[in-house]
């Protein structure tokens, strides 16, 4: 597969070259590169083709959004100091010759070029962007995602900002005493909840727990990504300590929780899979085909973890404790019913930034 990918970006890169060779003025320019490739993303179904050329093309020649801007319309060349002049411009190209032969630029342009005919290629494909570029903004954080992990999405910021609404309300209310907050993050994929809150709340014991070996490798990278300091100690200091845990929802946790003295958490919050089955293949390409699946399978009707998350989460919260959960925008009402006959109290749904019901909250009493 990959093979099949760097072969049609070289196709890529030799159709653009020798599409340069019609034009007197022998340079090329990111202009040049969008006008080639816009069309072809358009065409892929892409929805935001613009945007996305444009971090590709930033990500390919390392330039921040003010560097592009500046040099749109600047002759490529210029970005390399290349003083040798364009020769294959000068002769003419044999029928079916190679990109090979029409490397007569620098290596680094060259370099960043077949960078980029790559990258465009991943997205003619409908790769996800955050994939080809190997990381998602989340909650003003850079994640570190791959194919193993569900993109974070700016629909789940809304979660952690009710839990931290919540607690800086708490705090108004002198409530609190700086009280620490153990935190469970079930279903992690990428950590991009767990360590969220653990930027912004002082939490002294924080698990991630996902089914799937390869996403909390992800999440891990991530921690030491988001927490230097602390990732580099051999084991974590008093005051925090992060778990990484692999078990199908609840299976292992008793037994880690026996190990590690964790008498319970305060929060449990999830962003569990919860697509309905039959829905999957009807979802977006960049979806359907190149996400986790067991990141979006949540059943027939897409309640099957809110079934078992309300019915076996409560041995493991504290007294009072509390969970969040991400649901899908028609699943309010049924997964507020499930939690209530579980016994949950002050059970609630909540919305998005676009006004869709998005979460669902409840306490387990004490």
């Amino acid at each position: 597969m990959r093979e099949d990918r760097k072969e049609k970006a070289k196709h890529l890169k030799e159709a653009f070259l020798r599409s340069c060779l019609d034009k007197k003025n022998p340079s090329f320019f990111l202009l040049d590169l969008e006008k080639f490739s816009l069309p072809q993303l358009e065409e892929a179904g892409v929805e935001e083709a613009e945007l996305d050329l444009r971090l590709l093309i930033q990500e390919a020649f390392s330039l921040d959004t003010k560097d592009y801007l500046l040099r749109k319309r600047e002759a490529l060349s210029a970005f390399y100091q290349k003083k040798e002049a364009y020769s294959v411009f000068n002769r003419k190209i044999a029928p079916g010759e190679s990109a090979d032969s029409l490397r007569c630029f620098s290596g680094a342009l060259d370099s960043a070029l077949t960078r980029f005919f790559f990258f465009l290629a991943l997205r003619l494909q409908r790769i996800p962007l955050s994939q080809i570029l190997g990381r998602q903004e989340f909650f003003g954080l850079s994640f570190l995602v791959n194919e193993n992990v569900l993109s974070p999405r700016q629909d789940t910021e809304c979660i952690v900002e009710r839990i931290l609404q919540e607690e800086r309300e708490k705090g108004e209310e002198g409530n609190t005493n700086e009280k620490q907050i153990s935190v469970l993050d079930l279903c992690t994929g990428s950590g991009c909840i767990g360590l969220t809150l653990a930027k912004h709340l002082p939490c002294p014991k924080l698990l991630l727990l996902d089914k799937s070996g390869k996403a909390l490798e992800v999440a891990e990278e991530n921690y030491r990504r988001l927490f230097p300091d602390k990732a580099e100690e051999v084991r974590p200091s008093e005051q925090q300590r992060v778990y990484f845990l692999e078990s199908d929802l609840f299976a292992a946790l008793p037994s880690f929780m026996e190990e590690k003295d964790i008498s319970g958490f305060d929060i449990l919050v999830s962003n569990p899979p919860y697509i309905r089955r039959d829905v999957i293949p009807t979802l977006d390409d960049e979806v359907a085909l190149h996400e986790p699946r067991t990141a979006l399978d949540g059943g027939v009707d897409g309640l099957d973890f809110y079934r078992r998350i309300a019915k076996e989460g409560k041995g493991f919260l504290l007294p009072g404790g509390r969970i969040y959960l991400e649901i899908g925008y028609d699943q309010g009402e049924s997964v507020k019913n499930i939690f209530q006959k579980e016994g949950f109290t002050n059970v609630e749904v909540f919305q998005d930034y676009e006004g869709r019901d998005r979460g669902v909250q409840g306490t387990f009493p004490p």
